[in-house]
């Protein structure tokens, strides 16, 4: 075999070996949103049609997350752009309705959603505002309400294009346990992360990985993992 043969011969097994390991780091690290989402699909998606995602921002995260909500409204003052002012087909929600969420008690009448969901909203909120959320949240849903937060208050500074981004208020586990939430650790041990929820150290790639693999671990041990997933059934039916 010639050089020229060689060489692309041992190319050939490196991009073999590459790909291979490609694979396996994307099974293994290659979507920290994927176990998140099977589990807003699993409080979700067996016997809840209708959702109102409050605060859902531009990108309407919870559809990303959980595709195949029957029926869903998002509320916000941000909303996607129609498709006239050049957003595109934005429109993932069945509804917008753009509405400041400590109103949103004032318009939706009791048991109007099955499931009503707020996803890294409260910590926004001052803490009183936060709670009147959860009361108005309980009153529209029939069925669920469900909240994701930070485990305790993390600091973060409004962000540049958005004045909204800044956190008010941190929610422990107990506080929501006292209120009838059930509560599942998210995103791994909690000092592994920081701002934003990126990893607090250098290399981020390597210590996100890290963070990966604790998710499990710390998803029933919620007082130490770095966000909580809260369900409240509202049982029995009214």
């Amino acid at each position: 075999m010639g050089n020229d043969a060689r060489a692309a011969d041992e190319l050939g097994r490196m991009g073999g070996v590459e790909s291979v390991v490609r694979r396996v780091d994307n099974r293994l690290f290659g979507n920290r949103k994927r176990r998140y989402g099977a589990l807003l699909s699993s409080l979700i998606l067996p016997d809840c049609r209708s959702v109102l995602d409050v605060g859902c921002g531009a990108d309407a995260k919870l559809m990303d997350l959980v595709p195949g909500i029957h029926y869903s409204v998002g509320v916000d003052l941000v909303l996607p752009p129609e498709p006239s002012e050049g957003g595109g087909n934005q429109k993932r929600h069945s509804e917008y309705l753009r509405i400041d969420v400590l109103s949103l008690g004032e318009h939706f009448p009791r048991d109007d959603f099955d499931c009503v969901v707020a996803l890294d909203v409260i910590e926004h909120l001052e803490t009183e505002d936060g709670y009147a959320l959860l009361r108005a949240m309980e009153h529209i849903a029939s069925k669920r309400v469900i909240v994701f937060t930070p485990n305790g208050y993390l600091s973060q500074p409004p962000a540049p294009d958005n004045p909204y981004q800044e956190h008010l208020s941190g929610w422990e586990v107990d506080d929501l346990l006292k209120l009838g939430y059930r509560v599942t650790g998210v995103h791994g041990w909690r000092p592994l992360r920081g701002l934003y929820g990126h990893p607090r150290w250098f290399p981020k790639r390597f210590w996100a990985r890290v963070s990966m693999l604790t998710e499990s671990f710390y998803e029933s041990r919620p007082h130490r993992a770095f966000q909580l997933l809260c369900a409240k059934d509202l049982l029995p039916p009214r």
